[in-house]
């Protein structure tokens, strides 16, 4: 039933509700692969090539199953949505059906995740009545459903590839897991800060029956032979510094407020990861497996704060609810506080431009209303429109939500007693956590 409930909600959000701007460049990557050109011959991609490659295959399984027609128009009715003070909007708009044809896979990966946080929380409890619990909270997550349904986002892949790389650690199959562990960094880089709790779960798991090194080299060979099979086409083309243009051009760009941003959340991040990766070395072997899910959950989020975006904490919600149901459920809270702080924020920048396949392809509504509707939204509040105002507040939340798991985190692993900030702490935390301290 959760199963069900779940893809009817993503079905009839698919064709009635689609954000402009993501989708379009979807488009015009698959018809750039189309012509004959590799990712990065024309413009129009700029990530590392995971993603790209998926699309491709995407482009490839469209063809043979579907005929979805034209992939997108340009309207002339809707140029005022690029002149817009947040940036993100287009005026070609994507069809229907490819809008749903994008979809489906999408959809079909969260299912995949789905399956992988239930067998998990089984796995690791014993217990069908929570993993089904975890199974809902992945499932109906407000911006799990949105990125999916509604903005076309490909962050659940994301998730996918490091639910997978977590659990084939675990089940011992190091060669894959660092397989999967370099697809899940070249799709998105946050998973790469977990790698020194990776490395260190290999040792401590093998500590005791002389496998350590052999299989430290096994993961360390995955992880390099699909790091050269990934980029190895680019590099024979000249192409490897195109591939981390997203990353280098943001940074470029960056004003000065937003390097500062940068400057103190790396301060936090890299830390974590040295500091969750020394604790898991101390780990006793007992207790290797449980420790390595969570400090894989709490380095993931330290690097979401470089960030936070709403649709990149998806990469590390499976582990969240993981943490959640199996082990502090007080975590809950900041579930809400996490999946829907990040719903509204993308939903408050998107606004009115979700219509957009409805006003053009259709006569439900017209771009004038929805044009009209977007302009209502750029009034200024505060020296700033109401559509950024919003999505900055909803972002605090986003932010703060995240820092406070990564604190719990830090404090639950260290031994420094600040009394007052603990007690402050373990009082954010959870009613039961603060008896405990007292």
């Amino acid at each position: 039933m959760i199963v069900v409930a779940a893809v009817l909600i993503r079905l009839v959000l698919m064709p009635l509700l689609t954000y402009d701007f993501d989708i379009y460049h979807w488009a015009l990557v698959i018809s750039n692969i189309n012509s004959g050109n590799n990712l990065y011959n024309l413009d129009g991609y700029y990530y590392t090539p995971v993603w790209g490659y998926i699309l491709g295959f995407i482009s490839t399984a469209q063809q043979f199953l579907v005929d979805i027609g034209v992939m997108g128009i340009r309207f002339t009715d809707m140029l005022p949505i690029e002149n817009l003070q947040y940036p993100y909007h287009i005026a070609t708009a994507t069809s229907i059906s490819f809008n749903v044809a994008m979809k489906i896979p999408m959809l079909i990966c969260d299912l995949a995740v789905g399956y992988l946080v239930y067998w998990l929380i089984k796995d690791r409890t014993r217990s069908t009545r929570k993993a089904t619990y975890g199974l809902a909270f992945w499932l109906f997550c407000p911006i799990v459903v949105y990125m999916t349904g509604v903005q076309a986002m490909f962050d659940s892949f994301s998730a996918l590839l490091l639910m997978l790389t977590v659990i084939m650690f675990y089940k011992d199959k190091c060669f894959i897991g660092g397989a999967l562990f370099s697809m899940a960094i070249l799709l998105k880089f946050f998973p790469a800060f977990a790698i020194f709790v990776l490395l260190a779960y290999v040792l401590v798991k093998h500590r005791d029956d002389g496998l350590a090194k052999k299989k430290l080299i096994e993961s360390l060979a995955g992880m390099a032979i699909m790091g050269v099979i990934l980029m190895l086409p680019l590099a024979l083309n000249g192409q490897l510094g195109d591939a981390f243009t997203f990353i280098f051009g943001r940074a470029s760009e960056s004003s000065l407020f937003n390097t500062l941003y940068l400057v103190i959340n790396a301060a936090i991040a890299i830390p974590c990861a040295f500091f969750f990766g020394y604790k898991m070395y101390k780990s006793p072997s007992y207790k290797a497996d449980s420790t390595m899910f969570a400090f894989v959950m709490y380095t993931v989020l330290a690097a979401v704060l470089l960030s936070v975006t709403p649709q990149y904490v998806i990469v590390v919600l499976p582990l969240v609810i993981l943490h959640m149901v199996a082990v502090e459920k007080t975590y809950v809270k900041y579930w809400y506080v996490i999946s829907f702080a990040a719903f509204f924020c993308a939903f408050a920048l998107n606004n009115f431009s979700l219509f957009s396949a409805l006003a053009t392809y259709t006569t439900f509504i017209s771009p004038g209303w929805l044009i009209n509707g977007m302009l209502s939204l750029e009034s200024t509040i505060f020296h700033t429109t109401f559509v950024i105002a919003f999505a900055a507040v909803a972002s605090a939340f986003l932010y703060a939500g995240i820092f406070l798991l990564v604190f719990f985190g830090l404090a639950d692993n260290t031994s420094i007693k600040l009394t007052p900030l603990r007690r402050l702490l373990m009082w954010f935390k959870g009613k039961e956590d603060a008896e405990d301290e007292t």
